[in-house]
């Protein structure tokens, strides 16, 4: 059974897309991540340092059997709302179509979730995700909205930090994200985006409050400008 993991990065940012990352691997490959063969680290991509970030990145992509990362837009997600863009950007990173799905030959990813602290109901919906069809994997605690021709997911509160592969689309998503957002910051000077990839920092809100808004600010989230007063754009 194939098993795609997925997870996001930029969701509470006030600027930028946010990205969705999706990885696969083989039972094997899953095997040599457990015993610290291989991918040494893996965790939430929030808690592990930029250079070693980078380099894990040029691991997963090395090793994964199937792999992607899609940006959704601060216009779409200011049209349909944030929750609405990352539905959408995980049926974009999933393969698209159910043939390509069942014929690769990615395993499963045990979960080991006999031996944590987690409950019976849990183990149960663990034993549904080692025999069913193609499935997901997903951080948070969503209640997913899947187009593609897959059985079904498990939603699982911090997977970025417990389960290898969901760490691992963690990271991807994470590191091309931060990457597009320095690019952003050359072609929109001012705001900082190459320091705190559009997250509301104090700076950030700073430069807003005297440059106004960008092209890739998402409106539904630069609010707060409306409580100061105004709500300028160069743009």
């Amino acid at each position: 059974m194939t098993c795609y993991s997925l997870d996001e990065a930029g969701r509470g940012t006030l600027a930028g897309p946010v990205s969705v990352g999706c990885v696969s691997f083989t039972l094997s490959t899953l095997e040599k991540i457990k015993s610290g063969e291989i991918l040494k680290g893996l965790r939430d991509s929030k808690k592990i340092p930029e250079p070693k970030r980078i380099e894990l990145r040029k691991e997963i992509i090395q090793y994964a059997s199937y792999f992607r990362v899609s940006f959704v837009s601060a216009k779409f997600i200011d049209r349909f709302n944030i929750n609405q863009a990352i539905f959408y950007g995980m049926n974009r990173c999933l393969p698209t179509n159910s043939q390509s799905i069942e014929s690769k030959t990615t395993a499963n990813e045990k979960l080991n979730l006999s031996t944590s602290t987690y409950d019976e109901e849990t183990n149960r919906k663990e034993d549904k995700l080692l025999n069913g069809r193609p499935y997901l994997l997903a951080d948070g605690n969503y209640k997913l909205k899947i187009t593609k021709p897959i059985e079904g997911y498990f939603s699982l509160p911090k997977g970025d930090d417990l389960i290898p592969s969901i760490s691992a689309a963690s990271i991807l998503a994470k590191t091309y994200r931060d990457e597009y957002m320095e690019k952003m910051d050359l072609k929109y000077p001012g705001y900082g985006f190459a320091k705190h990839k559009g997250y509301g920092t104090e700076e950030h809100r700073e430069a807003l409050l005297k440059l106004g808004i960008s092209p890739i600010h998402r409106l539904s989230f630069c609010k707060f400008l409306r409580s100061e007063g105004s709500e300028p754009s160069l743009f």
